[in-house]
């Protein structure tokens, strides 16, 4: 009987290796575009983050200058009320100043009143005096 051996010839054993390597090469670029692939998933998520991180600072630097200006016109504010206030002690200083002259006004006139119904005539006038000097 005889038996059946294998011998692969050298060809055989060179189209073996080529295919193994070839199989080899191919499982490695699958690999390797998987990969490659992932990357550019996490790729465009840290882009997409970086866009929103980008559009949230934007919008801080708005509130921020808003901000900045509301501060300048409360400034301004602050100072235009203590104008007013200075100016309305001025008033009420001129008033409180007017009403004693107006007091002492119309006691002259009340008492020049008494004495033309005491009379019944007009005063002449006293003398002018003479400054001091």
């Amino acid at each position: 009987m005889s038996v059946l051996r294998f011998r692969p010839s050298p060809a055989s054993l060179v189209v073996m290796a080529l295919g193994g390597f070839a199989l080899f090469g191919w499982s490695a670029f699958g690999v390797t575009a998987a990969g490659q692939h992932s990357l550019e998933a996490r790729l465009a998520q840290a882009e997409g983050e970086r866009d929103a991180l980008q559009a949230w600072q934007k919008q801080f630097r708005d509130v921020e200058a808003e901000l900045r200006e509301m501060q300048g016109k409360i400034g301004a504010t602050r100072d235009e009320i203590a104008q007013v206030t200075a100016t309305r002690e001025k008033a009420k200083a001129q008033l409180a100043a007017t009403q004693r002259e107006l007091a002492a006004i119309t006691k002259r006139l009340d008492q020049a009143r008494d004495k033309v119904a005491q009379t019944g005539s007009i005063p002449t006038p006293e003398p002018a005096k003479k400054p001091a000097r």
